[in-house]
């Protein structure tokens, strides 16, 4: 169970979810009914999975420089950098360390897009300074 990804887990629940409705929309209430305890389990299994992930961090994320980088970020308030200098710069340093953009906005607070723009401009200015 530890292999499956928590948003692998929550896009399963969702789906079935979407099923069941689907189901009970058309008429299929028994077909619904059947649906309705593996919609329980996956809703325990994500809270679970949930539960687990927020409260070990691993890899990168359990690193002392990192976790020093995002209480800094924290004591800022309200989960953004005040000065937008030093947000890009924990950002690009989350970057360097191998972060996946989607983990460094899931920590930042922020869209997945911003991460990549932030990340695609400071690598097109340092080719542009070679």
């Amino acid at each position: 169970m530890e292999k499956i990804q928590n948003n692998l887990l929550s896009d399963t629940l969702n789906l079935v979810q979407l099923a069941r409705e689907t189901a009970r929309i058309r008429g299929s209430q028994q077909q619904a009914e059947k649906l309705t305890p593996v919609v329980s389990q996956l809703k325990t299994l994500v809270t679970q999975q949930s539960a687990a992930m927020s409260s070990e961090p691993t890899g990168i994320l359990a690193q002392d420089d990192f976790q020093s980088l995002l209480s800094i970020e924290k004591k800022a308030g309200s989960g953004m950098m005040a000065d937008a200098r030093e947000r890009n710069q924990v950002i690009l340093s989350m970057a360097s360390g191998g972060m996946t953009d989607v983990d460094i906005a899931r920590q930042m607070g922020m869209p997945r897009d911003e991460v990549r723009m932030v990340v695609n401009l400071a690598s097109s200015n340092s080719r542009r300074i070679i």
